[in-house]
């Protein structure tokens, strides 16, 4: 694995809360080269140290007490038991990725902590307020449903090769899930495309995003360095795409660009869009939300109410990855 992959952003936007980026770390698999699995079962951590963004100043966190108020701010508490403890898992696997590599390669501007309160490069917590702000009269059940999960997975992390994996996760896909080599450019065993049909039946499935001809032309001559045309049929053209269907190049006005930095630029909530140019205006049909890779946290729920375990939720999402438990 490449350090250009691990210095991707790669958690993304996390159902209807609070979007989230994560750097995935460098260093650990240069750690993990003659690592065994009886290393990792030592490497628990009790604690997580927080830097403050503002103050400078660290707040050290009991792992459990990070689980609750970062699962509760990154899935919707209402979700099944099960889709809670795959969360509560692939949390703790980050962090776990987190410790690991400040460890082997400190990152200075962190001053000692694990991570940060910066939620563009780290995940987002909730703090009690937060939370009960966000959750209002149903703030004592949420709570109550996260601390159980926890309670239940909080020594478990998931591994391939026993290695902590890359923690890759959307909140719903277009259908399916796209895999890592794809969407980053980086072949990773178990970060590939499986079906997710179930997602298809969430109420923020589709969303259709309509920008006039004037405002596009305007904004994207100044963002991407382009000229175009009179004719706004010829601005956009799908240069390649998935298996699924979710464009990955495109030309516009004749420029080659990532999709991925028109729906930046756009502020679509997918990379899986389909354009209609008519009437003076673009509209863009969009599925799914997030960067598509990894675990479904809408088809996490699906299975979980269909009965799988969060065990069964994981290995159908990462496959060949599995579950170990730490002292």
């Amino acid at each position: 694995m490449n350090k250009t992959f691990q210095t991707l952003l790669i958690f993304a936007v996390c159902l209807m809360l609070i979007p989230t980026f994560i750097l995935l770390d460098k260093g650990i698999s240069t750690l993990f080269e003659k690592s065994k699995k009886e290393t990792l079962l030592s490497t628990n951590i009790k604690e997580v140290s927080i830097l403050d963004n503002d103050t400078k100043d660290i707040a050290v966190m009991d792992i459990k007490d990070y689980l609750i108020w970062n699962v509760i701010a990154q899935m919707p508490a209402t979700f099944e038991k099960e889709a809670l403890k795959a969360q509560v898992v692939l949390s703790h696997t980050y962090i776990m990725n987190r410790y690991i590599s400040e460890k082997e390669n400190p990152t200075e501007a962190l001053l000692g902590a694990i991570i940060s309160t910066d939620d563009t490069l780290y995940p987002k917590s909730f703090t009690t307020d937060e939370a009960k702000e966000y959750y209002g009269d149903k703030y004592e059940t949420a709570l109550e449903n996260v601390t159980d999960a926890v309670e239940e997975v909080a020594n478990e992390i998931c591994i391939y090769d026993n290695q902590p994996i890359v923690v890759a996760y959307h909140t719903i896909s277009s259908g399916r899930t796209e895999s890592s080599k794809d969407i980053w450019g980086e072949d990773v065993p178990y970060l590939v495309s499986v079906d997710s049909t179930s997602d298809e039946k969430a109420k923020d499935f589709s969303k259709t995003t309509t920008v006039s001809a004037k405002d596009f032309k305007e904004n994207a001559e100044k963002t991407f360095s382009v000229t175009l045309s009179d004719n706004s049929e010829e601005w956009i053209e799908i240069l390649s795409e998935t298996e699924n269907g979710t464009p990955l190049t495109l030309s516009l006005g004749g420029k080659e660009i990532p999709a991925s930095e028109l729906c930046t630029a756009l502020n679509l909530p997918s990379q899986h869009f389909e354009v209609q140019i008519k009437d003076g205006n673009l509209t863009f049909q969009t599925k799914g939300i997030g960067h598509l890779v990894g675990m479904s946290q809408y088809g996490a729920n699906s299975m979980a109410k269909s009965g799988k375990s969060f065990k069964e939720i994981l290995d159908y999402y990462f496959p060949k990855t599995e579950i170990l438990s730490l002292k």
